[in-house]
C-alpha cells in the first residue's frame, strides 16, 4: 500500500495519488476547508442546533418551570401561562411540551381550589360572625 516514491497510500481515498480527495458532503463551488459552519472540517457538515429548535426547546423548558411554580405559588395565573407557552411551543416549533401543559393544568386547578377555599373560609366568616356562634353558654 504504497506508491512507487514509498509514501504511504491512503486506502479510503479515491483517486490517483497527489489528486484532491473529493468529500462527500462538499458543495460543489466551495473548496475544501471552506465550510463556514462552526468550524466543521472540510467535507463534513456543520451539525449547528437550528434557531428555531432552540427556541422552542427554550419555550418547553420555561412552561416546564411555569408549570412547576404553579403547583406551589399563584397557580391561577401562573398555570394558564404555562399551556399557554407549552402550546405555542408545541404549535409554532413542533417541540414536545407535554409537562409544561400537564403541570400548568394542575397548577390551575389547585389554583382554583385554593381561590374556592379562601372565597368559602370569608363567606363562613360573615355568616358566623353575627351569631355568636363561636362563644357556648355551656360553661
Amino acid at each position: 500500500m504504497s506508491t512507487s516514491n514509498n509514501e504511504p497510500n491512503n486506502p479510503y481515498t479515491s483517486g490517483t495519488p497527489g489528486q484532491q480527495p473529493q468529500y462527500p458532503y462538499q458543495a460543489q463551488n466551495q473548496a475544501p476547508g471552506q465550510n463556514q459552519q462552526f468550524g466543521a472540517g472540510p467535507g463534513y457538515p456543520g451539525y449547528a442546533y437550528p434557531q428555531q429548535q432552540a427556541e422552542g426547546a427554550q419555550l418547553a423548558q420555561t412552561s416546564m418551570i411555569l408549570g412547576i411554580i404553579s403547583l406551589f405559588v399563584v397557580g391561577i395565573i401562573l398555570g394558564p401561562i404555562a399551556i399557554s407557552k407549552a402550546k405555542r411551543a408545541e404549535r409554532e416549533f413542533n417541540t414536545d411540551a407535554t409537562v409544561g401543559k400537564v403541570t400548568g393544568w394542575i397548577g390551575t386547578i389547585f389554583g382554583i381550589i385554593g381561590v374556592l377555599y379562601i372565597i368559602l373560609m370569608i363567606v363562613m366568616a360573615v355568616t358566623f360572625a353575627g351569631t355568636g356562634a363561636m362563644y357556648s353558654d355551656y360553661s
